[in-house]
């Protein structure tokens, strides 16, 4: 009976505590990405491309600082190539030495299955760390070589574009591991994250430009804000 009651007036003296932190939260989440692919060839002359990421939160607070959060979210990534040609092309698509610029922008549905963890620093502040994988789903995009590209025995500066995913394009189907560190001040997350892409998502059928032979992993990093509900 006296431990029937201490844990009753432990629990008793722990629900403010307790109350404060709701099991289920939702929230809203955008921000920038700047993304890059992981060629085979190393040699391509890549810079990171520049897009956005926007979304909804679902968050399960297992206790105070463990939680799970899942959701889903629009992600634009990509590459961009400048360079002297051939810029890397296995196939003498562009007049050798001159300038071109491929520019390949990726559009995607994605969701992350994340674990976090959070940490305290002030009575409203926290850091949070979290990581775990992600699946995402090509929904769109155009990939576009600009350039004086050759045709037979001609050769003319002009731009080739295809659609980014399809039968000529990249797999639609993606997953990976991603991880992110942010700090909450009440109810608002500002972060980063990276995103390490596992599969290969290269076309496997007819290989059309303005794709590359070989391997392709995406690499996203991104900074965001998220405001939960």
């Amino acid at each position: 009976m006296k431990n029937l009651s201490l844990v009753a007036i432990l629990l008793i003296f722990n629900l403010p505590v307790f109350a404060q932190v709701p099991s289920f939260e939702f929230g809203l989440k955008g921000g920038l990405n700047l993304s890059r692919l992981a060629l085979e060839n190393k040699d391509v002359p890549q810079s990171v491309k520049p897009g956005v990421n926007v979304g909804v939160t679902a968050t399960y607070n297992v206790t105070q600082h463990l939680f799970l959060q899942s959701g889903l979210a629009f992600s634009m990534k990509g590459t961009r190539v400048e360079g002297a040609a051939p810029l890397g092309f296995s196939e003498r698509i562009l007049y050798p030495g001159k300038e071109a610029v491929l520019t390949s922008n990726q559009l995607y549905l994605q969701v992350p299955v994340y674990v976090g963890y959070k940490i305290g620093i002030s009575s409203s502040t926290k850091l949070v760390l979290t990581g775990g994988p992600y699946f995402a789903h090509g929904i769109g995009g155009k990939s576009q070589l600009t350039g004086d590209i050759i045709y037979g025995d001609m050769i003319e500066y002009s731009t080739l574009k295809e659609p980014t995913f399809g039968s000529r394009g990249l797999q639609s189907f993606d997953y990976g591991i991603g991880s992110g560190i942010g700090v909450e001040i009440g109810r608002t997350i500002i972060g980063v994250s990276y995103e390490l892409g596992l599969k290969n998502i290269a076309p496997t059928g007819l290989v059309y430009f303005p794709f590359y032979n070989g391997s392709y992993k995406n690499r996203n990093a991104s900074l965001s804000l998220e405001y939960k509900f």
